[in-house]
């Protein structure tokens, strides 16, 4: 891993020294810049301006982006969307290319896009092993779809020790302190996971990644909470939250919160839920979590999940509106 040492010092709770080489200026450098007028509505015609294929991970490529705030320059852009085929460590490689479900395969590929352009934010160049680690923290649902390419590939007759599944998951922490603290002593245990929270985007502000395990009435789940904070104020504030949270087996549910903030107040939630959830229910879980948050019901949106990343796509927001700024 390299990091920009300007970055670095930019970061208030990265003060101490960290054993990382100073980065140098990236191989190529891009002289050419697009401009995007207010009437560039729709992702399709950003895509398609900066001359990247016109798929779905373009898409997310330059939605990631502009979450970031990263300006739109074409080259680097299409190097975040490289990266999320350049991937020769073999745990890696084998979810990528081995996978025979072609939508699992655009699923790990969509969260490879995100690390990098939040690396990228943060002034960081990661190897690829780092990415990969680094998109396993960033998504929850990475671990299942491993797991299942594993048995695919006929490695389901290798049965893990009982022990071992004690060291996945941790039970008897679903209380909120205990969450909190499974949360931040997970991603201290990893090195580089705890570098990059501590630094800063280019933007000001500081995107970090809490990934964890736990057990709950004999279910398991993974979760990846993902906080924006804005540190330019004298304390950081977090002015948006994702709680992604995965339950494992084939059947397995996915729910994400997504917490937006307004001051010191939250402000909107918005849930994610896959499958979608009968009416009924839907009316039913608004009106738990409007007590239980504060927030008056007709802000709280439950939608169903067609998107992996709709926090940092901009799907929990109005993903068209227009750009009219020079990037």
């Amino acid at each position: 891993m390299q990091i920009n040492r300007n970055n670095l010092n930019a970061g208030k709770a990265a003060s101490e020294p960290l054993p990382v080489k100073t980065a140098s200026a990236k191989t190529a450098s891009v002289k050419s810049s697009v401009t995007m007028k207010a009437g560039a509505r729709s992702v399709s015609s950003l895509v398609k301006t900066l001359g990247l294929p016109s798929d779905k991970l373009s898409a997310s490529v330059v939605s990631f982006a502009r979450f970031f705030s990263l300006p739109l320059k074409p080259q680097m852009l299409a190097e975040i969307r490289r990266q999320a085929f350049s991937q020769p460590q073999t745990d890696v490689k084998q979810v990528i290319e081995e996978n025979s479900s072609p939508n699992q395969t655009a699923k790990n590929r969509e969260a490879l896009s995100l690390a990098a352009a939040a690396a990228e934010s943060k002034g960081v160049e990661l190897r690829p092993d780092e990415l990969g680690s680094y998109a396993e923290a960033v998504d929850p649902d990475w671990e299942k779809r491993r797991n299942s390419n594993e048995q695919k590939r006929g490695q389901r007759g290798k049965e893990k020790e009982p022990e071992d599944k004690n060291t996945l998951f941790k039970t008897g922490v679903t209380s909120a302190s205990g969450l909190e603290k499974t949360a931040l002593e997970s991603a201290e245990k990893n090195p580089l996971l705890c570098v990059l929270n501590r630094l800063p985007g280019k933007n000001g502000q500081r995107w970090i990644v809490l990934p964890f395990e736990f057990s709950h009435d004999g279910r398991d789940f993974r979760v990846s909470i993902r906080i924006l904070l804005e540190t330019q104020e004298a304390a950081n504030r977090a002015v948006l939250m994702a709680l992604d949270l995965v339950e494992s087996g084939e059947d397995g549910k996915s729910w994400l919160f997504a917490l937006e903030a307004a001051g010191d107040k939250a402000a909107k939630l918005s849930v994610f839920v896959k499958p979608e959830l009968p009416q009924k229910v839907q009316a039913s879980l608004k009106n738990e979590l409007s007590l239980i948050l504060g927030i008056p019901v007709e802000r709280i949106f439950v939608k169903s999940r067609i998107d992996d990343f709709p926090c940092e796509s901009g799907l929990s927001d109005d993903l068209f509106r227009s750009i009219d700024e020079a990037v």
